[in-house]
């Protein structure tokens, strides 16, 4: 078997080294920094239309992934080094890629306290397209580029960008943590004037960023209603999902941080104190879909007096009975069923047809994360266990499985419990129904993409078992309908008369 090495080195260099089928020779001739540990990754694609860095990890079925393998390095010097991938997906190695014309992309991540594989100070080469065949190929790349430092997207008439230091946050991780967010203040917010509007938190899916305002406020359906007379005025706010860690659930996390203190006692307040919020808990409302349907869920229930109403959108599982198509507190393991058949992670919204399975997604994250651990790379199920897990101690996350093997450790998953939605309902409804009843509203397609439609089920035949008082939930069940897959007129216009409403009660 020939095997395919390639040659990484920060420092310019001359000869290539002559080691095999693929010879690759990586330099970056600049001044970079480099951190003390980074994750070097190698990225393959057949698209010529974006570079291969910006899909590496992207949850997509094998044979439409973009090929990537991953190798730790940590105190380099820039001097050369030899690239033998320790994981990769959706090849394990190599020499296992498919022979033909490829893109490729290298990447250093390094940056500590912002988890995506492009934040600033990451180092990054142009693409190269290589063919990969049967003669040795023999490159030379250069890590020419770095991802610029982080600057504040420019303010767009109501539309504003805010960074605040997080005391608590930086006090947490011993380092400057920041939170951000994009404001979009009403049209009828005139500067200086007294008037003051109900605030809407809105939350984007798994590391969505602040600056996804900008996409929606260049949307000519959404302009054009905001900007209507008689759309009814609100705040209303982007949250930042990043942390070091991928994306906080903006909750509080043994392992990723106090991010609902931080929420509360520091950033909400001084976003009252910014912009003209009626910072009330009858004028605070909450919204957001995927991950952010999770989040406006678990506020609300976790806060019930905070809020005044959530109004969630395909939302990650309220019960780890059906965390998708795992019952965390049953099964024995989280890659294969009862039956022994794989367990699907996606199926295709049209017809059902399962796309990858959790393990094909675990593998991805694993070939992504540092150590060659899932739980180090930002991505979706790491983040859960994160978010949701105890720390260990060395404030490193509880796995609730083997990552090889799918086994599932049943302490470690006991330790999710506070943050199963449905049990918290349950067995405090007594204590917190006054506070919550009316307040929440769901929207799920019944051919969600992620199976999440099977979990929201549970929560609602939980609901409609408890009384005194009612819970008066709001279930709306789209047939046909996928992931977050719902148009301006629902996300906004329906909320937003909704929220109206409310405030009249």
């Amino acid at each position: 078997m020939v095997r395919r090495i390639f040659q990484i080195g920060i420092l310019a260099m001359t000869a290539p080294i002559v080691a095999g089928e693929l010879e690759l020779q990586i330099s970056a001739p600049g001044a970079w920094v480099i951190g003390s540990d980074a994750r070097l990754l190698v990225a393959l694609s057949k698209d010529t239309e974006e570079e291969p860095r910006f899909s590496i990890g992207w949850p997509v079925a094998r044979t439409q992934a973009t090929p990537f393998f991953g190798m730790d390095i940590e105190n380099w010097d820039g001097s050369s080094v030899s690239f033998t991938p320790s994981a990769g997906y959706p090849y394990p190695e190599f020499i296992t890629l498919p022979d033909g014309v490829w893109n490729l992309q290298i990447v250093l991540d390094q940056n500590p306290v912002l988890s995506d594989v492009n934040a600033p100070g990451n180092l990054y080469s142009e693409p190269l397209p290589i063919r990969i065949g049967s003669e040795p190929t023999r490159l030379r790349v250069e890590l020419t580029e770095r991802v610029p430092d982080e600057t504040l997207p420019e303010d767009q008439g109501p539309l504003r960008f805010v960074k605040m230091r997080s005391d608590a946050l930086s006090q947490f991780y011993a380092t400057d943590i920041y939170l951000r967010a994009a404001v979009l203040l009403p049209a009828s917010y005139r500067e200086g004037s007294a008037d003051t509007y109900p605030v809407l938190f809105h939350i984007g899916g798994l590391n969505a960023r602040y600056d996804r305002a900008l996409e929606l406020w260049g949307n000519e359906e959404f302009h054009a209603f905001w900007t209507n007379e008689s759309t009814p005025p609100v705040v209303l706010v982007f949250l930042d999902g990043e942390s070091p860690w991928g994306d906080s659930y903006q909750v509080n996390s043994e392992v990723s941080g106090p991010y609902a203190d931080a929420n509360f006692d520091e950033f909400f307040p001084w976003l009252a104190n910014q912009f003209p919020i009626d910072d009330r808990p009858q004028t605070r409302f909450l919204t957001g879909c995927s991950t952010g349907g999770w989040v406006s869920m678990a506020l609300q229930v976790l806060y019930p007096e905070y809020f005044n109403g959530a109004f969630s959108f395909s939302p990650d599982s309220p019960t780890f009975k059906a965390f998708q198509l795992v019952n965390l507190y049953e099964d024995e393991n989280a890659y294969f069923n009862e039956f022994g058949m794989l367990r699907p992670s996606m199926r295709r919204s049209e017809d059902g047809e399962p796309m990858f399975g959790v393990r094909d997604e675990i593998y991805s994250e694993r070939a992504l994360g540092r150590d060659d651990n899932y739980l180090n790379s930002a991505q979706q199920w790491a983040v859960w266990n994160v978010v949701f897990g105890r720390a260990d101690a060395d404030g490193q996350p509880i796995p609730a499985w083997d990552q090889l093997s799918g086994e599932i450790d049943r302490d470690a998953v006991e330790g999710w419990a506070r943050y199963d939605i449905d049990r918290h309902v349950r067995e405090n409804w007594s204590r917190i129904g006054p506070d919550l009843a009316g307040k929440l509203h769901f929207w799920m397609g019944d051919m969600d993409e992620f199976y999440l439609n099977v979990g929201l089920g549970l929560f609602e035949h939980t609901l409609a078992e408890l009384a005194s008082p009612a819970p008066a939930a709001e279930f709306n069940w789209v047939r046909n309908r996928g992931h977050c897959d719902f148009d301006i007129q629902t996300f906004y216009v329906d909320v937003l008369d909704s929220i109206a409403g409310r405030i009249q009660q």
